[in-house]
């Protein structure tokens, strides 16, 4: 049996990307709350530091993970993701631990999206590096930060997904669906 095929917005969340103007938070929900009311399936958000063209002058975010949690505080049925999360922007443990609090707030309606990261003036501006691939490995790795307290990143460093794992939520524990982990030789999550 064929899946139906579902339809979603993207609400940029750039700064001037809106007639020229930074969509405020009042703009934002109310662009969520219109895309589910006219039946949207989705909504989805960039996940960037910042963004620079060649010619142009760097233009901020606002942040992608912050954001989809005020929108699923407010919209009921649509699935929300980031379109998509880039891996090397937080540590693995704290991105599961934001995912699965967007997931609970949202009712299970959060659909994780995870990249490599690809925009070399978001890196030099954090000072910071992307995701990359090792010489004779198909794993990524970091190649600078830390990846757990006091855990240094190497080629070792990987994210794994751990597909029945306890999340370890406040209150209760429950199976999570697609909860992540930070792996450096050690577990990093709870």
């Amino acid at each position: 049996m064929a899946r139906p095929l579902k339809v979603g917005v993207f609400i940029n969340l750039a700064e001037r990307m809106m007639d020229g103007e930074t969509p405020r938070w009042e703009n934002i929900r109310e662009m969520a709350t219109v895309a589910e009311d006219v039946g949207f399936d989705s909504v989805w958000v960039p996940d960037h530091l910042l963004f620079k063209m060649e010619a142009g002058e760097p233009e901020g975010f606002w942040e992608a993970m912050s954001t989809l949690a005020a929108i699923a505080a407010v919209t009921s049925n649509v699935e929300l993701g980031s379109a998509v999360n880039c891996a090397s922007f937080r540590n693995p443990a704290l991105y599961a631990k934001m995912a699965d609090t967007i997931d609970e707030i949202s009712g299970g309606r959060f659909v994780v999206g995870l990249g490599a990261g690809y925009h070399d003036p978001e890196y030099e501006a954090f000072d910071s590096r992307p995701i990359t691939a090792t010489a004779g490995s198909r794993r990524p790795s970091r190649s600078s930060g830390r990846s757990c307290a006091r855990a240094r990143s190497t080629s070792r460093a990987r994210i794994t997904r751990r597909a029945n794992a306890s999340c370890g939520r406040a209150g209760r524990a429950r199976t999570a669906r697609g909860s992540f982990s930070g792996r450096s030789g050690r577990r990093c999550s709870g």
